[in-house]
């Protein structure tokens, strides 16, 4: 396993950069996977755009005017943060400090925040007193879907880490305490996938709706780009060795590789310095993420990975070029989605977050994989009988 990039490098390359130890793997992956997402959709947006789904719009804009004072205080904000914390966390990489375990703390270095945050706001003064024009220069200009996809990202992110986190919470009822959220609401762990899809999901529909786009075609056009960016995010999972496992394999030996079949997440990042009931210390290693599991498990993030990439390749090179009605290509992969994740449930470890309703438990998981493949089903068939309405294509 490779808890942060530090440990990739080290692992694979024999190279050390004590700093690298701030970039944890899975969020590299997971920044890996948005960028990923933000291809995908605008890539679609435009293709569908052209076809005459998304209509073009006519707007001003204003060249040479003097920049607004909200972009001088998010500039010294940004600045300031990124001097006070990451120089901080920098600056003290190494030996017994970690630096996840800092970032969310009120530690940091004061001096270089502010005087990044200085050199920002100057550097902005400068630039901005360089582009004014006299008098300022009106032009109309066209935009598309396409070129909203900076704001559309901002929206996702927000309301999706929100949701990620919140779900996190819920996957443990016994968890949900006003305390235990903001307690675990500013952790850099606890994500659960659906929360961040469901959530962020609706936010990039209520901007768009704002917008005046269409949300069936808005859900069809980003579908794919959600499959992918939950592939390369599952390749996370595996490599930092989040807990996100499955259960103990009973058969361990298989002509797959170990860590394809029955594997002990060594290094994984649940073992920083110490380990759990189900964890043993690795022999001869020293320092941190030094513990693995006890017995080999499913590696259920690697499984999930994999079909999620082949789900993103049906549904980018054919389901999407098909010639569906509104809200098909959506129903297509809430049906894809929904079956993958309910099968993968069978094997995942799921802990203490589980539900219990009669003499049934289940996972959350299970509960909202259920949950779209119902509503896929449903969607199609209104879909079918033009039930659902969109504004048709104008080309």
């Amino acid at each position: 396993m490779f808890p942060t990039l530090y440990h990739f490098l080290r692992d694979t390359l024999g190279v050390e950069i004590a700093f690298l130890e701030i970039v944890n793997t899975f969020g590299l992956l997971v920044a890996l996977s948005i960028g990923a997402a933000y291809w995908a959709m605008q890539a679609e947006f435009t293709r569908r755009t052209e076809l005459g789904f998304f209509a073009k719009k006519s707007s001003t804009i204003t060249i040479g005017a003097p920049a607004p004072m909200i972009e001088y205080i998010t500039n010294g904000v940004f600045a300031y943060v990124f001097g006070f914390k990451i120089v901080y966390l920098i600056q003290n990489s190494g030996g017994e400090f970690i630096p996840q375990d800092h970032i969310f703390t009120s530690e940091g270095n004061l001096f270089m925040g502010l005087l990044l945050a200085g050199f920002s706001i100057a550097w902005r003064y400068y630039t901005d007193k360089k582009e004014r024009k006299t008098p300022p220069l009106v032009q109309s200009i066209t935009t598309s879907i396409a070129d909203d996809m900076g704001n559309i990202t901002a929206v996702a992110l927000i309301s999706g880490f929100l949701g990620a986190k919140v779900f996190h919470i819920l996957e443990t009822p016994s968890n949900f305490r006003i305390q235990a959220i903001l307690e675990q609401l500013f952790t850099t762990g606890g994500w659960t996938f659906f929360g961040g899809l469901i959530c962020g999901a609706t936010g990039v529909l209520w901007y768009t709706s704002k917008k005046g786009y269409s949300v069936w075609h808005v859900l069809d056009a980003a579908v794919p780009a959600m499959m992918l960016s939950y592939g390369i995010g599952r390749f996370g999972c595996q490599f930092s060795g989040d807990g996100d496992w499955g259960i103990a394999n009973p058969n361990p030996k298989s002509w797959l590789p170990d860590w394809a079949w029955a594997y002990k997440y060594p290094h994984n990042v649940l073992g920083k310095s110490y380990g759990g009931p189900d964890m043993e210390l690795i022999p001869g290693c020293e320092g941190s993420y030094c513990y693995q599991l006890i017995n080999p498990v499913f590696p259920t993030p690697l499984y999930e990975a994999l079909m999620a990439l082949a789900l993103f390749a049906v549904l980018w090179f054919y389901v999407r070029k098909w010639v569906l009605k509104p809200g098909q290509v959506l129903a297509i992969y809430l049906l894809m989605a929904g079956m993958e994740r309910f099968l993968i449930e069978i094997i995942r470890e799921h802990g203490d977050s589980l539900y219990q309703l009669g003499s049934m438990t289940f996972s959350q998981a299970q509960m909202i994989s259920l949950f779209l493949i119902i509503s896929g089903i449903i969607i199609w068939l209104l879909s079918s009988k033009n039930i659902i309405k969109a504004p048709a294509p104008q080309v």
